[in-house]
């Protein structure tokens, strides 16, 4: 049975240096949310108690992050190795039955298996357990050391250290998931010394100095689980893992990914049974999207809310809401801030921006409406543009219910166009339109007769080696 008072640490101060990047390692997005939210996940699902979470000194955004997530971040104050780490934890957290350590550059880590080895710790009794696992060939993690006659462990040895010792067999490694009994690690950890290559207290050489007291480990199934990340090619392998899982998450709940290898889903997608996704499709952040829609190929959504019955072209929407029934063509965009009713439309490389648009209403291909109120049944025809910006400040196109606007239109904001009114095809509109009204803007046509045949005759003239006159069009 698992102990009934736990506490979790979280390793957190790396550098990160591996990665070249100014964020700290544990904050980078991954699947769309920072590396360490995911261990921190795992940590709630095994214990009530907030988890601890070790924090460089220089990382205030860490710190940050930490409090806002309802961990409790403790300071280590120089960059000295994971013993060191855990070491810095206060006296008045030191407390329960258990206490389990956790690298927070392991998001794949599930509470599953952080419940495992508690459960195995408690059965066995032991100081401390140490999640392992088997692999072939060198790499770069601690290698566990058993006692040749009795199979019991003497320690963990780094990679760093083994030196000339390193071989391509099969061997036990430590996977760097920890069960402790709270009152052993910490005594221990005092006597830890910076023996070794890298000049750091490590955490792993506290397992050596327990064996007196009891030593297990619990074999991980799949290692891939405790992969940590450590470079850029670290992060690529990790995210693709993480990127399978979400994949297979939606998969189980019904949703039909036509290739799983080429769907991009965050974490924090949802996605309702029934839809699919065709290939190439990017769906990040907050997004909801309900059933029996139909999104892509290549579509980009983030912070979607998307009703039922859509269907979603090869085009990109961003922090908007739509209702069920909407069709959005292709290499449309859907700019933050608009509202899409049921039944709308957007035809072929339609633009839209902090606007309301009602049901059944049509944005006709190659229209740009921005900051608009578009009421229900609207027609908006292709090549409209609503001229929201005067120079200084932006303002709101009204069309009421029923307004048809023809194509080619200029609105020019600020600007209300009635219920029911017409614009006709290619006007300038600068006035607010009444109800029910046809408003109509252009120069006065001119026909020019006999142009065409004239301007055959003249380029046959050309053509014979005379010198090209001006064709002057006569009324």
């Amino acid at each position: 049975m698992a102990p009934m008072s736990l506490r979790t640490v979280i390793l957190a101060a790396g550098q990160g240096a591996r990665l070249r990047s100014s964020t700290p390692k544990v904050l980078h997005a991954l699947a769309g949310r920072p590396i360490l939210s995911y261990v921190i996940d795992a940590a709630n699902e095994v214990s009530t108690e907030p988890p601890i979470v070790v924090v460089n000194g220089a990382h205030v955004d860490v710190r940050e992050f930490v409090e806002a997530s309802g961990g409790i971040p403790v300071i280590q104050q120089e960059s000295r190795g994971t013993g060191d780490a855990v070491r810095s934890v206060p006296e008045e957290l030191r407390v329960g039955d258990a206490l389990v350590v956790l690298s927070g550059d392991t998001p794949l880590v599930t509470g599953e298996t952080v419940r495992s080895i508690i459960d195995c710790h408690a059965a066995a009794g032991h100081a401390a357990t140490v999640a392992t696992f088997r692999l072939r060939g060198r790499n770069s993690y601690g290698r566990v050391e058993r006692n040749a006659e009795d199979g019991t462990v003497l320690g963990i040895r780094e990679a760093r250290d083994r030196g000339a010792d390193e071989d391509d067999e099969e061997h036990e490694y430590n996977a760097g998931l920890y069960c402790f009994d709270p009152h052993l690690p910490f005594p221990a950890l005092e006597k830890l010394t910076p023996d070794n290559a890298q000049g750091e207290y490590y955490l792993s050489d506290v397992i050596g100095l327990l064996v007196s007291h009891g030593v297990g480990t619990f074999v991980l199934d799949d290692a891939e689980e405790l992969a940590g990340i450590n470079d850029q090619k670290d992060f690529a392998t990790v995210e693709r893992c993480m990127r399978q899982r979400i994949a297979d998450r939606l998969m189980d709940s019904g949703v039909h990914l036509a290739d799983p290898a080429t769907t991009y889903c965050d974490s924090t997608v949802e996605i309702a049974a029934g839809t699919t996704l065709q290939p190439g499709c990017v769906i990040r952040g907050r997004t909801t999207i309900g059933s029996r829609c139909e999104i892509g190929p290549y579509a980009q959504l983030r912070d979607m809310t998307v009703g039922n019955d859509c269907t979603i072209g090869s085009s990109t929407l961003e922090s908007s809401q739509i209702g069920s029934g909407v069709t959005i063509g292709q290499y449309c965009r859907v700019r933050p801030g608009c509202t899409i009713d049921d039944g709308a439309y957007l035809g072929t490389a339609a633009e839209v921006k902090n606007a309301h648009i009602g049901m059944r209403s049509f944005i006709s291909h190659f229209s740009c409406v921005l900051d608009a109120e578009v009421g229900c049944d609207v027609n908006v025809g292709a090549g409209t543009v609503t001229c929201n910006f005067d120079g200084t400040s932006k303002h709101r196109t009204i069309m009421g219910d029923g307004a048809f606007i023809g194509s080619d239109s200029i609105l020019v904001a600020p600007l209300v166009i009635g219920k029911h009114a017409y614009v006709g095809a290619g006007s300038v509109i600068t006035h607010d339109v009444p109800d029910d009204a046809l408003a109509v803007e252009r120069n006065q046509q001119r026909n020019v007769e006999g142009w065409s045949r004239r301007r055959r005759d003249h380029l046959s003239i050309d053509d014979q080696g005379a010198t090209p006159t001006p064709l002057e069009p006569t009324s």
